[in-house]
């Protein structure tokens, strides 16, 4: 018998995935497979210069993965064991730019490694250099931003399992003759390989569909295939082919996912090792000698005393390590500051004088104004769209839902695919119907890829209302319309509030979709960012940079005094009354 209320309240997200993702991703194939398609994947695995172009794809997407991964594990620990203050301060240094724009983010290094740049211009003051180093356009610039932007991404899911793991296990392995390394490696390391194995996933699928950073802070040699996608797409020269290099990238990160998953699914096998081997019972039973257990036995003493050294490295390690993350974090948004408020006409630090022109200029350019009412216009739309599916998702699942891991699984694939894939996908879709170029079309990306995001928020905070309490008002009579209203809804409400905080930065710092999607009639911010940094880098464009950081901080802002206000009327219901709590 069909449940009528779940079919209604989950119809609208299957049909805006099914139309706005699963339709884009579809109609990308027979695009690639039209006319001469032979032809056309012969050449991309022919050509050197595309066999090339694939060759670095994955190797700058796999130096930059192993890189995040050594640099986030230990930042991902120390989190998950940090309280009070300090977790706050750690949350915010990933938390900050993770909700950046990765445009402003990539932006940041122009400014940090030009020739006029801040680490020349440290480098020369000090007198280790005489002339500046050749730091952008290089594979090193790529691979730092890449590396920068994927830290909060890596930390987030390795955060998930490292806090369920009993910090006492290496306490234990110490004491059975363990050394550091050996209990680090011998237990944390394999008890978190499924956050290993996420974390490494989303961060090489997020890599292999980069095309910004390799387009300021590379050069040729460092062309990746969604930089060329992006290329054929802009400039309209061959839509079968820019489909053809997108089923490509889909495929070599698929294959390269695959391998991932199995080398590292090795590494968990002891996690889940079956049903144990039934004892032997042939063999002859008789009385055990156990004299030697109660002789007491001596541990050799070892030739050097490393314990007191290695806990004095290790008390200036862990403080060193977490200044250089937070540093490696957080300075390259610092830096666009001083930038934005340069005299200078080009991009140099330290600038040579502070001057509120370009601020000015922004303000009173009707582009720039017109980019960020479409952003706010698109943001608020999104919004709003977003907040009432992932609303109507929550309660359409429930908790009691049979195939809630499948449908689940459905509802957050726009996490799964790599992004310059469905942008690619949706330019080509949305073109048959006249979207692209329209706030429409844009709402409708921005709602795919943000709705995930939401869902998770609302999920979260759903799981953790005591179903007795909608129960409890049924019984009185209330019914289902009601229970959502007075009940459901309040205590809903908070989560539902960060997820509107998320959907609307996200849909106001998304720069993949937008670039794709948007050309002369509607520009969002993120387009006349990407063109002010493509074809002149000024101070101009770290304004505009600062000021997107800004409100970037502004809402996160925002969000933690919601999370704590909840939390402080939580502790203050619970002492006015404790049984009723």
């Amino acid at each position: 018998m069909f449940d009528w209320r779940r079919i209604f309240l989950l119809a609208p997200v299957t049909v805006l995935l099914l139309v706005a993702f699963a339709l884009p991703l579809l109609y990308i194939v027979p695009e690639a497979f039209s006319g001469e398609a032979t032809k056309r994947f012969l050449r991309i695995f022919t050509s050197p210069v595309y066999t090339k172009i694939i060759r670095t794809t994955v190797r700058i997407s796999v130096e930059a993965t192993v890189i995040t991964l050594i640099v986030s594990f230990p930042l991902a620990w120390v989190l998950s064991r940090a309280k009070g203050v300090r977790a706050l301060l750690l949350g915010l240094v990933v938390l900050v730019p993770f909700l950046t724009s990765v445009l402003v983010r990539t932006f940041a290094w122009l400014a940090i490694l030009g020739q006029r740049g801040l680490v020349n211009a440290t480098l020369l003051s000090l007198g280790l250099i005489s002339e500046p180093l050749p730091l952008l356009f290089s594979e090193l610039a790529v691979v730092l931003a890449l590396v920068h932007s994927a830290i909060p991404m890596m930390v987030f899911a390795l955060f998930s399992v490292l806090r369920r793991i009993d910090g006492r296990v290496l306490l234990a392995a110490h004491t059975l003759g363990a050394n550091p390394a050996r209990a680090w490696f011998g237990m944390v390391v394999p008890l978190a390989i499924r956050g290993i194995q996420s974390g490494v996933i989303i961060v090489f699928l997020f890599t292999m569909a980069s095309f910004i950073a390799p387009a300021f802070l590379g050069n040729q040699r460092q062309q990746m295939l969604a930089q060329v996608i992006q290329s054929e797409i802009e400039t309209g020269a061959n839509w079968a082919l820019a489909a053809a290099l997108g089923i490509t990238l889909a495929a070599i990160a698929t294959l390269v996912v695959i391998g991932l998953s199995m080398v590292l699914g090795v590494f968990s096998r002891w996690q889940n090792p079956g049903e144990p081997k039934p004892a032997r019972t042939d063999l002859a039973t008789g009385t055990v000698d156990r004299s030697l257990l109660r002789d007491p036995v001596k541990r050799a003493a070892p030739r050097f005393n490393l314990a007191a050294p290695w806990r004095v490295v290790m008390g200036y390690v862990g403080p060193v390590y977490i200044t250089l993350v937070s540093a490696f974090l957080l300075l390259p948004l610092l830096v666009l500051f001083p930038v934005a408020f340069s005299s200078a006409e080009v991009l140099i630090f330290p600038p040579p004088g502070y001057s509120l022109r370009w601020f000015e200029e922004i303000l009173s350019s009707p582009q720039w104004v017109d980019a960020a009412l479409t952003s706010l216009r698109i943001g608020v739309a999104t919004c709003v769209v977003t907040l009432i599916l992932a609303t109507l998702t929550v309660l359409g699942l429930g908790r009691d839902f049979r195939y809630r891991n499948t449908a689940e699984a459905l509802m957050l694939s726009p996490m799964t695919v790599p992004a310059v894939v469905f942008a690619l996908g949706a330019y080509l879709s949305f073109s048959r119907v006249g979207l692209i170029d329209t706030e429409l079309g844009i709402i409708l990306a921005h709602t795919v890829l943000g709705f995930p995001l939401v869902y998770l928020v609302a999920s979260a905070t759903f799981s953790s209302i005591d179903p007795g309490l909608a129960r409890a008002a049924a019984s009185l009579g209330a019914n289902p319309f009601r229970v959502f209203r007075t009940v459901i809804f309040p205590l809903l409400l908070p989560g539902l509030s960060v997820g509107a905080l998320l959907a609307m930065l996200h849909s106001f710092d998304e720069s993949i979709a937008s670039i794709f999607l948007s050309n002369l009639s509607v520009k969002t911010l993120p387009r006349m960012l990407w063109e002010g940094i493509r074809f002149n880098t000024s101070p101009e464009s770290a304004a505009v940079s600062a000021m997107l950081l800004t409100a970037t901080c502004l809402v996160i802002l925002v969000g933690i005094l919601v999370i704590l206000g909840r939390s402080k009327r939580s502790s203050m219901a619970f002492q006015s009354d404790p049984d009723a709590v």
